[in-house]
C-alpha cells in the first residue's frame, strides 16, 4: 500500500540575508524512518517527484522540496536574493534543521547535485547516501548543449546572457522533456505546463539567468565533491537517463573513478526518465535504498550460521547443502521456521513440475525478486538460470534487470514483474503479451507459481538482509581467494 503525500510550507530563516523565506515541500512515510531528501532540478521541482514520492514512502520518510525560485517555495527578486548554488544550498541545509533532519539520504537531480553535494560538504556526518538521477559532478558529464552558458561563463556580456532566454521559452521545456526518449504519449504535458508556469513569473527570467551564470561555481568545484566522494565512500547509486541532451552517461560512469562500488544503472531514457520509466527507476532506488538504508542487526536474526539451525530444520537444510555445495544464508533465515522453508521446497518442488523449462523458471523467480527489490534472489536465480543452460547475454541481463534478448523469456520476465509489482492485478496486456509469445494458460499460472513462492523468500530477505553467499555472486566480483 502506498503512503499519501501531504504538503507543507515551513519558513526557513536565510542565514546569508538575515531574513526569512517560505520553503513548499512534499512528504510521506513514516517520521521514524530512514530519510530521503529529494532534491529536483532545472526547470522543475518537487512535482517531477510525485509519483516516485509514494513508491519510496512506504519504507521510508520521504521529504521533497522546491528550492528558492522554484514551484511554491517564495521567489525572492533577483536584486533582493543572490541566485548562487552556495546559497541555495545553505537554505536547503537551513530547511533541514528546521524540519528536524539530522540523518539523510539525498537523491539529487540536474541542479539537485550541485546543492546536494554542497550539503554534504557541509555535513558529512548527516549523508547515509546518495542518489544521481541525471545530476553531475564531472567535466565529462557536460555535453555541448551547455556551449551557450559556457560562452556566458566566459562573457556574462548583455548579448551573452540575452541570447540565453531562448533556454526559458515553452519549447525549449518541453524538449527537455521529450528528448531521448521512444514514446513521448508517456509524458504527462503538465509536467512542462507546470514547469513553464513558473518560468513565466515576473522576474523569474532573471532568477534563472543568475543561476545559469553561477553554474560555473559547481564546475569549479567538482574535485571537491570528487575528494569527498573518495573520503568519506558514501554509498553511491547513479540511475540516468542515458539519452539525456545535457548530462552524458560519462557523467554517471565516471563516479566509479572515486567510488569504485558505486551502481549505475542507464535507463533508455531522457533527461526525465521518472515520467517515462517510473517503474525501471523506483525498482532499481528502492533495491539500493533497502540495502544502504535498512536497518540491520539482530533484532529477529541473532546469526545465519550452523549452530543456529533447528533441529527440525536439519534434514532439508542437509539435502539444500548438498544441491548447492553449500547452505545459501537465506535457507538458514527461512529455516527459523521450519515449516515455512518445507512450504517453500514443496513451491519449488511443484514448480519444477509445471509446463516451464528450467531456464523459464529461474528468469520468472528472477524477474519477481527484482520487482520486489530483493537482490539476494536475483542473484540466487542468474546464477541458476546459468547453470541451467542460460546463455551468458540472458544472465547478465537477469542480474542488470534488462529485457532479455531472447523474446519468449523476455515475455516471462515481463509477466513475472507485472505479477509481482501489480499485487498479483494483472491486466489484460499482460496476458496478451504473454500468449502473444507462445504461452498458454498453465505457464500463466505457472509464473504466478513462481512469483509467489519468491513473496515468501524474498520478505524474509528483507527479514533477515543475508550477505549473498560468494556462490551466487557474479564471477568477476568473487574474491580471488573466494
Amino acid at each position: 500500500m502506498s503512503s499519501p503525500t501531504s504538503y507543507h510550507s515551513v519558513v526557513v530563516q536565510d542565514r546569508s540575508r538575515g531574513a526569512a523565506v517560505t520553503l513548499f515541500y512534499r512528504a510521506a512515510g513514516p517520521e521514524n524512518a530512514p530519510a530521503l531528501v529529494l532534491l529536483h532540478g532545472f526547470p522543475s521541482s518537487s512535482h517531477q517527484f510525485r509519483d516516485l514520492i509514494p513508491r519510496l514512502a512506504r519504507k521510508y520518510r520521504v521529504i521533497a522540496p522546491d528550492l528558492p525560485g522554484f514551484g511554491f517555495s517564495d521567489a525572492p527578486a533577483a536584486s533582493e536574493f543572490a541566485y548562487t548554488f552556495d546559497h541555495l544550498a545553505e537554505v536547503v541545509e537551513s530547511f533541514t534543521d528546521a524540519i528536524g533532519l539530522d540523518r539523510y539520504a539525498l537523491y539529487m537531480f540536474d541542479y539537485g547535485a550541485p546543492v546536494g553535494f554542497r550539503l554534504a560538504l557541509s555535513r558529512p556526518e548527516r549523508v547515509t547516501a546518495l542518489i544521481s538521477q541525471n545530476g553531475n559532478a564531472y567535466e565529462e558529464g557536460l555535453s555541448d548543449g551547455w556551449s551557450p552558458i559556457r560562452a556566458y561563463w566566459e562573457d556574462p556580456s548583455p548579448a551573452n546572457r540575452e541570447a540565453l532566454r531562448t533556454l526559458l521559452a515553452a519549447d525549449f521545456t518541453r524538449l527537455q522533456y521529450t528528448h531521448g526518449e521512444s514514446d513521448t504519449s508517456r509524458i504527462a504535458p503538465e509536467s512542462y505546463a507546470l514547469d513553464q508556469h513558473f518560468l513565466d513569473r515576473p522576474g523569474n527570467a532573471e532568477i534563472q539567468l543568475d543561476l545559469f551564470r553561477d553554474y560555473r561555481s559547481n564546475v569549479a568545484l567538482y574535485p571537491r565533491f570528487q575528494a569527498y566522494l573518495r573520503q568519506h565512500r558514501p554509498p553511491m547509486l547513479a540511475v540516468w537517463g542515458r539519452n539525456d541532451p545535457f548530462f552524458l552517461p560519462a557523467g554517471a560512469e565516471a563516479f566509479r573513478r572515486d567510488l569504485p562500488d558505486a551502481e549505475i544503472h542507464l535507463i533508455d531514457a531522457g533527461h526525465f526518465p521518472l515520467e517515462t520509466h517510473l517503474d525501471e527507476v523506483a525498482t532499481v532506488i528502492g533495491a539500493f535504498l533497502a540495502r544502504t538504508l535498512d536497518v540491520r542487526g539482530p533484532a529477529l536474526f541473532r546469526g545465519l550460521g550452523a549452530e543456529e539451525d533447528s533441529v527440525q530444520a536439519a534434514p532439508a537444510l542437509a539435502k539444500i547443502g548438498e544441491a548447492f555445495g553449500f547452505v545459501p544464508n537465506l535457507a538458514r533465515a527461512i529455516a527459523v521456521e521450519p515449516a515455512a522453508l518445507e512450504g517453500y521446497l514443496a513451491m519449488l518442488h511443484a514448480l519444477a513440475a509445471t509446463s516451464l523449462d528450467p531456464i523459464a523458471q529461474q528468469v520468472a523467480m528472477a524477474a519477481a525478486s527484482r520487482a520486489n527489490g530483493a537482490e539476494y534472489g536475483v542473484a540466487v536465480h542468474a546464477t541458476l538460470a546459468a547453470k541451467a543452460g542460460a546463455p551468458a547475454t540472458v544472465v547478465t541481463a537477469l542480474r542488470a534487470g534488462a529485457p532479455l534478448p531472447d523474446l519468449k523469456l523476455d515475455a516471462v520476465r515481463r509477466f513475472a514483474t507485472a505479477v509481482a509489482s501489480n499485487r498479483t492485478q494483472v491486466s489484460d496486456g499482460d496476458v496478451q503479451a504473454l500468449t502473444s509469445a507462445g504461452f498458454d494458460r498453465r505457464a500463466a499460472v505457472a509464473i504466478a507459481l513462481a512469483a509467489g513462492a519468491k513473496t515468501l523468500a524474498n520478505a524474509v530477505a528483507h527479514l533477515a538482509h543475508p550477505a549473498i553467499d560468494v556462490g551466487f555472486r557474479e564471477p568477476d566480483l568473487v574474491p580471488a581467494a573466494a
